[in-house]
């Protein structure tokens, strides 16, 4: 290789860079027009920097599809934690309705007769046999009532014995087709003061309802 041909090949990295001097550039130039084995090397270079090119243009684009990808499939997940959680909330406020909902009170008169009890639990065995029956006393209704405002005891200390305003009542624990049959009870059979329910609720009604209670109560 010609001692002019070594420096030329030195240089070609700066020209096909363009950071070449102007009197160094003109070298190359001159050099290349004249020099068929400096040109090929040249062309060589010139291929080889569009490869590298494309190769980094590949790598560049694949780095934004990858981030592309990342953001979405981010997205994705935060979608689907979300309709997850919406839906588990959904399931609970349903479950929680159909477990409550078919729970219903029959409060009882003061002057009821153990006769008159006995043809109420007999009417609701004969709507469902296997129906849960709790009954609650006055006395357990007003420990019930003084627990719930136990922070202001004294609202209720003058009351007990023959001064309870509250009545005895069953908790009646069945289906919600049979909780509807038991509710109608109440106009057919004499010593029942009132049936209460929520059958007539929406399950999210419900559920707000009971939470407003707790935090009046708290």
């Amino acid at each position: 290789m010609k001692k002019e041909c070594e420096i030329v090949q030195d240089l070609l990295f700066g020209y096909q860079d363009g950071t070449l001097h102007t009197a160094s550039k003109e070298l190359v130039e001159k050099h290349l027009k004249k020099c068929e084995e400096c040109k090929k090397v040249f062309n060589e270079m010139k291929e080889d920097g569009v490869e590298d090119n494309k190769q980094e243009e590949e790598i560049d684009y694949l780095k934004k599809v990858k981030k592309k990808m990342s953001k979405k499939n981010k997205l994705l997940i935060v979608i689907g934690t979300v309709l997850t959680i919406i839906i588990l909330f959904n399931i609970f406020i349903f479950v929680y309705y159909y477990h409550e909902a078919r729970k219903i009170e029959i409060y009882l008169n003061n002057d009821i007769t153990e006769e008159q009890m006995e043809d109420i639990k007999n009417a609701i065995n004969n709507i469902d046999k296997n129906a849960k029956i709790e009954y609650h006393s006055k006395e357990d209704a007003l420990d019930e009532l003084k627990e719930k405002f136990k922070d202001n005891e004294n609202l209720l200390s003058g009351y007990g014995g023959d001064n309870n305003p509250l009545n005895a009542y069953y908790v009646i624990d069945t289906s919600m087709e049979n909780a509807r049959k038991i509710e109608s009870l109440e106009e057919s059979l004499p010593g029942i003061k009132q049936i209460t329910s929520n059958l007539n609720y929406n399950p999210y009604e419900f559920l707000f309802s009971k939470i407003a209670i707790e935090l009046t109560s708290n």
